[in-house]
């Protein structure tokens, strides 16, 4: 904790007016407690003014019973200030996404005061909270901070470290006003009996219990550090929560720089601009937010419903990584998205296992997955018959290798995914003798509401495009796998053209989100543009107007695909009612559900990409066919990678430019070759070429020119 006092010059300060931007959403009052912003770096996360703290990866709880969940951290973070300032005050709260910062600003004639919350991005084990107080009227003012930090968890057994212990820092960081403290203990039930019992450390500076006085013509700085670490990161967990608590001390002038630094250069990997539609504006950059403070390449485990701020769903893995969050972080981050792979693949050998009790072969993913890999959903149902995860997480492995083509991922650590995932199908079918096809029976298809079923639709696509995917990838498999790859039953209803859901769908019962409407996307199986049309008429009026919130943006992407315009526009200016304001955090379904739902943020953001962006990726080029988002004037991408170039793109209503800022040195010159006429354009670095926004190919330059 460091104490600032500064002389300064009377002048008059007046209440500052606040404006909201794209990437800073203010309010002037707070709302309910689970639509509060939070902060994140992927490591550790936080509600703002709440009373938890949660790190990636740790949970408490055996299996499937408790089940395993996210452990909670006491939160030494909270503080909220409160002053006897007199007179008029102006209160502002925002949250600025393009810093990763919440901010509380308070103004009063000649007096202000400054609040900063954040979860350093560089600093991965370190939360802050800064306050800073200007009183250049001509009395003196009072500050009080207020926490709500209890040490006690049902989760951990925390106790507090001796002062004998920490009593260096009090020697390095001398202060009459502050005391340095810390915790450490364990969680109380590992998810597996023979699981090792994980640690965490809390080392953090301790906040004033009686109110401070500011004197007159003044000014002061706090600085609030609270260090997290846990034997997920070493044994010496507490330790290593000190070294980082001290580090963070010994650099306070420069921590808010550094951090904000760190977003900026995020952002400037990738991002969406939008003009002339701020309300949409901010659900973009709000969507992206959300998720980047979720995850970090270099912490990989998993991207959970609720994000990292909250326990929604217990902080578990399921399809909705692969499906709805994945896409967009590998089209603009792919070291984020190969964070989520990574975790499957450090779990792997666990869902061999779990193949192998059940008499299959290859990987059987859990439904839901925590921090060793084994089933945790405390719904047995769900953990024995959503089988489609394991579908899901081979496309985002074929997926990753479309937009990549990186060779040394997929010798090293793909080649074992995409095999397994395909083994898994191969041993899963059955041969139906009387159809003469390879039939899958007793799954669960993501309409979770029809319980168990033959034939899911969406399950033997993905079956199917998983073995396709595998023989055409991976030598020498088995000769039987291209077999059950062009012979797996599709259920399909001749008479009216269209698939139903599973074998023996009923047209009159409802679906509770999208299922058969993500064959045309994500998972792009091949059939006509009239089948694809009767899909979506069928579906669209049965589907329940109240479930998941990403189901709206599919339909709004699958239409725009088959050229229906207003229905397009019409289910994607529903797919974002679920952001909240004031700080735009996503509940699950319009009137609640889990909330922080970044899997709803994910397919809205892909409705924008690959809707309205217009991105495909294909089997060996880049699809581009964009069409301006709703009542906006311009679209601007920037950073999306493909091959391992950087694209920023700008959509206009009838044109785009698109310039490759940044090529990788082993990364192949790119072209684009507009479909209607055949013309070619290379995409050279630092080169805008102006394309009509009609059906366009983004390909490896087959010319080889540079």
């Amino acid at each position: 904790m460091i104490l600032f006092l500064l002389s300064v010059c009377f002048l008059l300060v007046l209440p500052v007016q606040s404006i909201s931007t794209a990437t800073v959403f203010e309010s002037r009052s707070l709302p309910q407690n689970y639509l509060m912003a939070s902060v994140g770096n992927g490591y550790i996360s936080t509600v703002a003014y709440s009373d938890t703290v949660y790190l990636s990866g740790l949970f408490n709880g055996r299996g499937t019973t408790a089940p395993s969940h996210r452990a909670r951290i006491p939160s030494t973070c909270d503080i909220q200030v409160r002053t006897n300032v007199p007179g008029k005050k102006d209160e502002v709260w925002s949250l600025d996404v393009s810093q990763g910062v919440f901010k509380y600003l308070l103004t009063a004639v000649n007096f202000t005061l400054k609040q900063n919350v954040y979860a350093h991005r560089v600093r991965q084990h370190v939360i802050i909270s800064e306050v800073s107080v200007s009183n250049l009227m001509n009395e003196d003012i009072q500050i009080a901070f207020d926490t709500s930090f209890n040490p006690s968890s049902q989760d951990i057994d925390f106790k507090m470290v001796s002062p004998s212990r920490i009593r260096r820092l009090n020697q390095m960081f001398p202060s009459t006003q502050y005391t340095y403290k810390a915790m450490q203990g364990y969680i109380k039930e590992t998810e597996e009996p023979d699981s090792p019992r994980l640690g965490v450390a809390v080392v953090w500076t301790g906040v004033p219990g009686d109110p401070i006085t500011v004197t007159r013509h003044s000014s002061h700085k706090w600085y609030f550090v609270t260090a997290i670490s846990s034997s997920l990161n070493t044994e010496n967990f507490l330790q290593d929560a000190y070294n980082s608590y001290v580090s963070a001390m010994n650099d306070l002038d420069n921590l808010l720089g550094s951090h904000t630094k760190a977003w900026q250069e995020i952002w400037e990997q990738g991002r969406i601009e939008l003009d002339g539609n701020l309300p949409l504006a901010q659900a973009v950059y709000g969507s992206l937010y959300y998720i980047l403070s979720s995850i970090r390449p270099s912490w990989p485990y998993g991207l959970s419903p609720g994000g990292l701020a909250t326990n929604g769903y217990n902080g578990h893995t399921f399809w909705d990584q692969e499906t709805w969050m994945y896409p967009p972080l590998l089209m603009f981050f792919p070291l984020f998205a190969q964070s989520c792979l990574e975790y499957r693949l450090n779990r792997l050998q666990v869902a061999k296992n779990r193949a192998k009790k059940r008499s299959y072969q290859g990987a059987m993913f859990p439904w839901e997955s925590a921090v060793t890999g084994n089933e945790v959903c405390p719904g047995q149902i769900y953990s024995d018959y959503e089988q489609h995860i394991t579908g899901d997480i081979g496309i985002a492995a074929k997926q990753y290798w479309l937009a990549t083509n990186d060779v040394q991922w997929l010798k090293e650590k793909g080649v074992d995914l995409i095999y397994s995932t395909a083994e898994f199908w191969a041993s899963r079918v059955t041969l139906n003798q009387s159809k003469g096809q390879f039939v899958i029976y007793d799954v669960m298809p993501p309409d979770e509401d029809r319980g168990v079923v033959n034939n899911s639709v969406y399950t033997n696509v993905i079956a199917k495009l998983n073995l396709e995917f595998a023989t055409k990838m991976i030598k020498n498999t088995p000769k039987n796998w291209k077999k059950i790859a062009e012979n797996i039953y599709i259920p399909f209803d001749a008479q009216r053209q269209y698939h139903p859901e599973y074998e023996g769908y009923d047209l009159d019962i409802k679906v509770k989100q999208a299922d058969v409407i993500l064959l045309g996307f994500p998972l792009m199986y091949n059939m006509s543009s009239q089948v694809r049309k009767n899909d979506l008429t069928i579906y669209e009026p049965r589907t329940q107007p109240k479930g998941p919130a990403m189901t709206k943006s599919m339909f709004a992407l699958n239409w725009l695909e088959i050229g229906e315009l207003a229905r397009a526009e019409a289910s994607f200016n529903k797919s974002y009612l679920n952001v909240k304001e004031p700080f735009k955090v996503w509940t699950e379904t319009p009137d609640g559900g889990a909330v922080n739902f970044i899997t709803g943020a994910g397919g809205f953001l892909q409705a924008v990409i690959f809707g309205y962006g217009g991105f495909k990726l294909r089997e060996s080029y880049l699809e581009f066919h964009p069409r301006l988002l709703p009542h906006t004037s311009q679209v601007k991408i920037v950073g999306l990678d493909y091959l391992g170039n950087s694209i920023d793109v700008i959509i206009t209503m009838t044109s785009s430019n698109l310039t490759v800022t940044s090529r990788q040195s082993s990364s192949p010159v790119l072209e684009a070759v507009v479909q209607s006429s055949q013309r070619k354009y290379i995409l050279d670095v630092g080169q805008t070429i102006v394309l009509p926004n009609t059906l366009t190919w983004i390909q490896k330059n087959t010319q080889n020119l540079i």
